[in-house]
């Protein structure tokens, strides 16, 4: 059932994560040479939760300010500059198309952006194929969930659905293990 009714409260949600494409993304920044080197698994770049991520927003990349009589403020985080992470963790970067990405870098490419950068990267297509096909391609991967309109809220609800079936399609094509 794909409504209006919100589909996350945290401004930490966003669309990579909604289609399970940042678990993918996620685990290429581990398996690069720093993060093997440092011994950083794919949850140091989380930025719910872990080492990775900036103590002083808690991972949002900004601090919310409640004003009493007026609409609360957010502020970009004066210790990531809004990145997110830690700075140590910014220093772990992958290679695609020629550029060096970091986390950070990753949130901020749109959907467009990032099926080009990541076209080599299977799991990462699957995920973000569904956010394509509904016409989500402007949106950045980080974007914040709460920020989406009510139409961009459906369709991405509906890139969810899409994003299941066809993970649960791959899982059901993959041979069975022989004992």
């Amino acid at each position: 059932f794909v409504d209006q009714s919100p589909i996350g409260k945290t401004a930490r949600s966003n669309p990579a994560s909604y289609v399970g494409a940042w678990d993918a993304i996620r685990k290429l920044f581990a398996a690069a040479d720093l993060a093997k080197e440092r011994g950083y698994s794919a949850a140091r770049f989380s930025f719910n939760s872990g080492d990775g991520r900036c103590p002083t927003c808690g991972g949002s990349g900004f601090e919310h300010v409640e004003m009493q009589f007026l609409s609360d403020v957010y502020l970009r985080c004066p210790d990531c500059d809004g990145s997110r992470y830690r700075p140590e963790t910014l220093q772990v970067t992958i290679e695609r198309a020629g550029r060096a990405l970091t986390v950070a870098d990753a949130l901020a490419l749109t959907v467009a952006e990032a099926v080009q950068l990541f076209a080599q990267d299977r799991d990462v297509l699957r995920a973000l194929q569904p956010l394509l096909d509904v016409g989500l391609d402007y949106l950045a991967l980080g974007q914040p969930v709460p920020t989406l309109s009510g139409g961009e809220a459906q369709r991405l609800k509906l890139a969810g659905h899409l994003a299941e079936a066809a993970h649960a399609a791959s899982k059901s094509r993959q041979p069975l293990a022989r004992k």
